[in-house]
């Protein structure tokens, strides 16, 4: 059996989500399609405090583009649709195919709970389910702002997404069970539309076997991911947290099939106690060491926090729904990729009025925290100073770092002053 250290595994893996080298001199809208299908699912997330999260995995791959291309790709070119993938994500059109199963399992309520939550909740609710449907098929598309709330309702919570809308819940349960689909977005709001009008093409007698469903969708996943083991790929499609497109007991099964064909190839990876997978054709491929570049902590090389802690020795954190006071890093701390590690993480925040990118947290891993050298101040300089342009910001500014070093040195190399801390000192 080929054995692989994790250094060379790590190197395949990155290779396989589009990081390795130099990012391309000019991004395309072509370019920006030909990548969300390569990963097969673009991750949907609203935090903002810079890009969302989904244009930060892209900026990661081709560098700056305008954000109008991906509403392009979606809305005018239908080139993806909204589902849930991984999470709710822009997926490649041509996967429908190997999700209108599930969304028509959530239309009978067939299979695990949240298919019966969302099956039950339209049926108690039906009247009000088929008014909004009426209203679409009378007026086309509509946002969560074409329906009032109901006469006398009360003031919604502020954690209340659906707004004390009944509607809300209503388009988001009849989008989960393929009634309608997100036919575009405008400012960052859904459309919804009836999939007959969005997807006219579309006809129910195509979806294929479940077990053509489930072979794909390895695939696919194994192609974005390049390494892999049995535990691992479940997660990359795993469709709304639930049931995933491999069942826990079916992954030799896939896997097995993924082997005898020729995709795959079982490899033994040094530091990973379980077996591992490779997509044969990356075996074939000289990959170059990774770019230097920030991460979502929703991109698709680390969305498994189990991955990243096998293969990068990485805890990903999210803290953005965790008190202030209680975070470790920050509130939307972006890992930092350079020479095939992660070695950090940074905090960032866009102040777009006062132009400012504002560093909140700098923090290098403690493996690396002593390594760190000249030569990687400098390229994350580079990188910072790409992604602050890319958040329309020309100006710096770091409040903390640890080590506490770390700090003064980036801003040298950014080619600016002391840090926050130094100058209120």
């Amino acid at each position: 059996m080929l054995e692989l250290s994790l250094k060379e595994a790590r190197r395949l893996a990155i290779g396989a989500q589009l990081l390795a080298g130099k990012p391309p001199k000019r991004p395309t809208k072509q370019l920006m399609r030909d990548t969300i299908r390569h990963l097969g699912a673009l991750q949907i997330d609203t935090i903002n405090v810079v890009a969302r999260s989904h244009h930060i995995v892209l900026w990661s791959r081709i560098g700056n583009h305008p954000i109008e291309w991906l509403y392009e790709l979606h809305g005018k070119d239908k080139a993806l649709f909204e589902y849930w993938a991984h999470a709710a994500a822009y997926v490649p059109i041509e996967y429908f195919p190997y999700f209108r199963r599930m969304m028509l399992e959530y239309q009978v309520g067939e299979g695990n709970a949240s298919k019966q939550r969302n099956h039950k909740w339209i049926t108690g609710n039906q009247e009000l389910v088929d008014r909004v449907v009426s209203h679409i098929r009378e007026h086309g598309a509509v946002t969560t702002s074409s329906f009032d709330p109901p006469e006398g309702a009360e003031r919604a919570s502020p954690w209340a997404w659906y707004g004390n809308k009944p509607t809300n819940v209503a388009l988001e349960a009849l989008w989960t069970n393929g009634t309608l689909m997100i036919d575009r977005r405008e400012k960052f709001q859904r459309w919804y539309d009836l999939t007959e009008r969005v997807h006219p093409t579309w006809d129910d007698r195509l979806i294929p076997s479940i077990e053509e469903e489930r072979i794909t969708l390895a695939g696919a996943a194994l192609t974005a991911m390049g390494v892999t083991t049995a535990r691992w790929l479940p997660d990359y499609f795993r469709k709304n947290f639930n049931d995933g497109p491999i069942p826990n007991k079916l992954r030799g099964t896939v896997l097995d099939h993924l082997v005898e064909t020729g995709f795959a190839t079982p490899v033994k990876i040094h530091g990973i106690d379980e077996p591992a997978f490779v997509q044969t054709a990356l075996l074939d491929r000289k990959i170059p060491m990774s770019r230097t570049t920030l991460l979502s902590p929703f991109d698709s090389l680390v969305w498994d926090r189990r991955r990243a802690a096998g293969l990068f020795n990485f805890e990903l954190m999210l803290e953005a729904y965790t008190p202030a006071p209680k975070r470790r890093y920050g509130y939307f701390s972006l890992p930092i990729l350079y020479r095939d590690q992660l070695v950090g993480r940074l905090d960032p925040k866009a102040d777009r009025k006062s132009g400012c990118f504002i560093i909140k947290a700098l923090h290098l891993e403690p493996a690396f925290a002593g390594k760190d050298d000249d030569r990687f101040y400098a390229s994350l300089a580079a990188t910072l100073h790409d992604f602050a342009a890319f958040n329309g910001c020309t100006e710096f500014a770091i409040d903390r770092s640890d080590p506490d070093h770390a700090g003064p040195r980036l801003m040298d190399a950014l080619g600016i002053g002391a840090t926050n801390d130094e100058a209120a000192g």
